[in-house]
């Protein structure tokens, strides 16, 4: 089976801020000026050419016209690309750098890069704050990297 368009999800990390898009970056918060933030609608297709298995899933942003990669440099750098997510599932070449494997983990899944094994996208305790990739660290302190999120299908 052939998506015709991409799958509408919210995503909060388990300290329950959500994932928004302030001048082309994705943070994570909860207020803004002010106002309660609804969240970003990500746009989420599976990709075609991994192992289904492990759950490959491609994150988009505005509809579908940005796409979350980890680059293919030596450290994996999140960044927001200007790649439109139906192509990068219709077309067969690989595209790893923009891709996850989803774990669900009970009510949240976490993100991890398939280019960057070991490495998650992550959030920070404080508000407001890019999300980011982050390797699962040696002691879980008070400022360890929020690596569930809660993936809920938009209404």
């Amino acid at each position: 089976m052939v998506l015709s368009g991409a799958l509408c999800f919210r995503m909060k990390d388990s300290a329950l801020k959500v994932l928004y898009l302030h001048n082309n970056q994705l943070l994570a918060g909860g207020l803004h000026a002010g106002k309660v933030i609804k969240g970003e609608e990500i746009s989420v297709v599976p990709n075609r050419s991994l192992d289904a298995r492990l759950s490959p899933v491609i994150l988009g942003v505005q509809g579908g016209s940005k796409c979350l990669s980890c680059g293919m440099e030596q450290e994996p750098t999140l960044k927001l690309e200007p790649v439109n997510i139906m192509e990068l599932y219709l077309d067969a070449k690989e595209s790893k750098s923009f891709t996850f494997y989803r774990r669900d983990m009970g009510l949240t899944s976490s993100f991890e890069s398939a280019a960057y094994p070991g490495w998650f996208l992550c959030t920070v305790p404080e508000a407001d704050q890019p999300v980011r990739l982050a390797q699962i660290p040696d002691n879980a302190a008070g400022d360890a990297p929020i690596m569930d999120f809660y993936f809920q299908q938009c209404d």
